[in-house]
């Protein structure tokens, strides 16, 4: 029993933190460097990652929910460059 919690604190750990990447519209590795230049907003990074319906693909990931773009160009809302 005391595997079970461990592994589901540390799951849930991991799900939280990408739900908090999700809602900023970044990567890990902007993360890191502090970088945000995709973030849309709430609605709009939901809408970018999982698609114009993105409120039933919480229900099922079977239903099917176009893409806002051809997954290879994107919106940018900052600059591209790096920090320093």
């Amino acid at each position: 029993a005391d595997t079970c919690v461990v592994g589901f604190l540390l799951v849930s750990a991991f799900f939280f933190f990408h739900l908090f990447l999700l809602c900023r519209g970044q990567t890990t590795r902007e993360w890191y460097s502090s970088r945000h230049p995709y973030s849309l907003g709430l609605l709009g990074n939901l809408r970018h990652t999982l698609g114009l319906r993105w409120y039933l693909c919480w229900l099922c990931p079977l239903i099917p929910s176009p893409m806002p773009g051809d997954g290879i160009n994107f919106q940018v809302t900052g600059s591209l460059e790096p920090t320093r």
